[in-house]
């Protein structure tokens, strides 16, 4: 009996492609098998802005099109827009044949194949688990989840109403996915949550990032180790954080997301700390850490923002230790406290804001390239294409950072020493 095919449509961020990676796993292991033209299509959805809302529903619809004319059999959706706006779309959507909602990833086959009715939970609580099978899907670096969720209230953000607060998973189980992935000849590995800064803390009863970081240093086989999304005031909170990083096998790279400067708009982002717990973090950060980049992002057009608070944002990174900016026009969104503040701006100004912010964040990435030119750097060999090899430094994060192009004859998934020689249109690195 051959075996019935299936093809995952992954849209958003990290976190989503390891739920993905997951369904994947449980996939295979059932026996199904990817196809580009399958006869079940899983798109896992973002519903993170208005925006990626859109963007999920034309993915789907262009599916259900493929389902009338009789090249698909099933749709299933799954993921971010089913937990935010479930009623809207099993209205809207009637064609889908299966909504799937964080709770349920464990169970996919069961629900495709009928033996299990779909629940979608408000108030998620599933956490990813090593005992889950995987198929990762990139390239020599793999993602891992330490915790699902977000506990923090930003004022603009949907995370915590789709996801649920933060949930941890237990170090025994992260340290044995990170010694599998080892296995599979992963050079790096990257840690995300939504604030790794809070890890540890609904599990043993308190914040337990450096010990999950003494743990990690003793795994052998994988040469780097990166952290996404670690919030300042839980950087100034626990200097201790830092220093255990700057010593261990963790790359010399942290992103920082500060969101803005001005302690006005910090506030009104409910931004724990404000202006104060971002210089602390960025003073403790140069303290010990040495040869380093940091990714931050902002945030531009906030409700109220004054011209006067959009320099002050501005002059601050133009004369920051960040070379990563990526930058943000303000969206208001449904569900958010920031959705009812008055002062909402108008969208010119918002775009005036973003245009101006894009051009300080790319002068400030091409500064910090161009200071990398004549050095030796570590460069992870990813992929080959139109006659050069690609790979990235330590001091680029997958899909986010730069490039670096190699000339000459490489084999992918190796680090090499090379030796950068210039940097092209687009930032990227040359050697």
């Amino acid at each position: 009996m051959p075996k019935k095919t299936y093809k995952i449509v992954n849209l958003g961020c990290p976190k989503n492609l390891v739920d993905s990676e997951i369904i994947m796993g449980l996939m295979e292991g059932a026996n199904y098998k990817f196809s580009e033209n399958p006869q079940i299509v899983i798109i896992n959805t973002c519903g993170f802005l208005s925006s990626a809302i859109e963007e999920s529903k034309a993915e789907i619809l262009s599916y259900l099109e493929k389902k009338k004319k009789g090249k698909v059999e099933k749709v299933v959706v799954a993921g971010c827009l089913v937990q935010r706006k479930k009623n809207e779309i099993l209205q809207e959507l009637k064609d889908v044949d299966l909504f799937i909602g964080h709770d349920d990833i464990p169970n996919i086959v069961d629900l495709i194949e009928g033996r299990l009715k779909p629940r979608i939970f408000e108030n998620p609580r599933y956490i990813p688990s090593s005992k889950l099978p995987r198929a990762i899907t990139t390239n020599y670096y793999a993602y891992v989840k330490i915790g699902e969720g977000c506990s923090r209230r930003c004022s603009f953000c949907v995370i915590p109403s789709i996801r649920g607060n933060f949930r941890s998973r237990p170090i025994e189980d992260i340290v044995s996915e990170i010694k599998e992935l080892a296995r599979l000849n992963i050079k790096e590995v990257v840690l995300v949550a939504q604030d790794i800064t809070l890890y540890g803390y609904d599990l043993y009863g308190k914040f337990s990032l450096l010990e999950l970081i003494e743990e990690i240093n003793k795994i052998d086989n994988i040469s780097w180790f990166r952290l996404l999304y670690v919030h300042p005031y839980g950087i100034s909170k626990n200097e201790e954080i830092v220093k255990n990083l700057a010593n261990s096998k963790f790359v010399p790279y942290l992103e920082l997301p500060i969101q803005h400067i001005n302690d006005r708009i910090l506030k009104l982002m409910n931004r724990s700390g404000g202006k104060r717990a971002i210089l602390k973090a960025l003073e403790i950060i140069d303290k010990y850490f040495k040869d380093y980049t940091l990714r931050t992002e902002i945030i531009v057009g906030f409700p109220s923002e004054t011209n006067s608070e959009f320099e002050e944002l501005m002059d601050f990174i133009e004369n920051s230790l960040f070379s990563r900016i990526g930058v943000f026009p303000y969206y208001r969104e449904e569900g958010t406290s920031s959705y009812y503040i008055d002062e909402q701006l108008d969208e010119e100004t918002k775009n005036e804001r973003y245009e101006i912010a894009r051009e300080i964040a790319f002068r400030k990435f091409l500064e910090f390239q161009n200071s990398l030119v004549g050095r030796e750097l570590d460069v992870l060999v990813e992929y080959y294409e139109k006659g050069y090899f690609y790979g990235r430094s330590v001091y680029d994060a997958p899909n986010v950072d730069g490039s670096v192009v190699l000339k000459g004859v490489y084999k992918p998934g190796e680090i090499y020493k090379v030796n950068i020689t210039s940097v092209n249109e687009l930032g990227d690195l040359v050697c």
